[in-house]
């Protein structure tokens, strides 16, 4: 008789949350529409850029308790992350995201104009442990 044991593998919390974006829009055009949609202030993040080698806007002032980043998943022929080679657009809220902040922002990022698909997407898929910019 052998014994065997038994490993139950367990998703390690991550204190960021990811909404990936389908959109005809360009990533200046989904800057500004955010912006101004969202009640938020997206500015350019130059050394996320160059660690990443893709666009990426972070807002750091209009919470004190959350990081809102959009990065670009799709950059001259390169996709940032291949499983979601359809996505045009990730945005990353690390800190303090309940529920009702990421149905609101999905709700929000629904309404622009250009924007075809919001949806969540678990940080483990992507084998994401930590957040490109964290709070």
């Amino acid at each position: 008789m052998s014994s065997s044991k038994k490993h139950i593998l367990k998703d390690e919390p991550v204190n960021f949350r990811l909404l990936a974006i389908a959109s005809s829009l360009s990533i200046s055009q989904m800057v500004w529409n955010i912006n101004h949609a969202c009640a938020v202030s997206l500015t350019q993040n130059i050394e996320l850029e160059e660690n990443l080698g893709f666009p990426a806007f972070t807002d750091r002032q209009t919470s004190a308790s959350r990081v809102i980043t959009l990065i670009g998943n799709k950059v001259a022929g390169k996709v940032l992350h291949a499983k979601l080679a359809n996505i045009d657009f990730i945005i990353e809220v690390s800190g303090q995201a309940d529920e009702q902040f990421i149905t609101d922002t999905q709700r929000c990022l629904k309404s622009i104009q250009g924007i075809q698909v919001v949806s969540e997407v678990q940080p483990s898929l992507l084998k994401l442990k930590e957040p490109y910019c964290a709070e």
